[in-house]
């Protein structure tokens, strides 16, 4: 009975809420440092689309990383998200930040979603994807989310977050769960360009780029 009602419309709502609430205290009891917020606001204001990119794990205090946020509707952010029940439950809880989604993933059910990306890519909006989501494995990037920002001639920046006290599941994304009362970091990556590069060049640099930005933002803040 519980299972059932955790799946239903219902439990995906109460469980977005008691979420997204928890995200909210989490930010407000930790000393943040915000870096390189500069780069993405230089494109909103020049009105230049992106394709931002964070590991499935490293999503939960993003909502907080966008720069157009406070801005909405002028900047809107959408989140590829898949539609299996965390996807759902994903896409329910950053609603409550303003933060739209597309359902599908850049490699299953993308047509209609690549589809809707490209009619929000032409306005201008930004669109952000988990590279290694929705099942794995950990650390990789899809090859879509590589030809999703070529079509698109779109650059990639990448975004993590990270925070000195957390607890972190054993699950196939190794999923970071912050913790209050942290000293924390959101911090942007230079742009990468994959126009000029090959998928497998383009996946490379991505990935690397990622796992750097994440080391980087660990060893700031300590974390475990």
């Amino acid at each position: 009975m519980l299972k059932k009602f955790l799946k239903s419309n219902g439990g995906i709502f109460l469980l977005s809420l008691l979420a997204s609430l928890y995200i909210r205290v989490v930010y407000k009891t930790t000393r943040w440092t915000l870096k390189n917020f500069h780069i993405p606001q230089s494109y909103l204001e020049k009105g230049k689309p992106f394709l931002t990119c964070f590991w499935h794990g490293r999503l939960l205090m993003l909502p907080y990383g966008w720069v157009g946020r406070k801005s909405s509707p002028k900047h809107p952010f959408f989140m590829l998200i898949s539609t299996h029940n965390d996807g759902r439950l994903i896409s329910k809880t950053v609603s409550w930040f303003g933060i739209k989604t597309i359902a599908g993933s850049s490699n299953r059910g993308g047509s209609e979603a690549f589809r809707v990306i490209i009619k929000e890519v032409r306005k201008g909006h930004t669109i952000g994807i988990t590279p290694d989501g929705p099942r794995g494995p950990y650390g990789s990037i899809s090859v879509g989310t590589i030809k999703m920002a070529q079509f698109c001639k779109m650059d990639i920046i990448p975004i993590t977050f990270s925070t000195s006290r957390a607890k972190i599941f054993k699950s196939w994304d190794k999923f970071f769960l912050p913790l209050p009362l942290s000293k924390g970091i959101i911090s942007w990556g230079m742009p990468i360009s994959v126009t000029d590069k090959s998928l497998e060049e383009s996946q490379k640099t991505l990935q690397q780029a990622l796992i750097r930005l994440t080391e980087e933002a660990d060893l700031f803040v300590g974390a475990p």
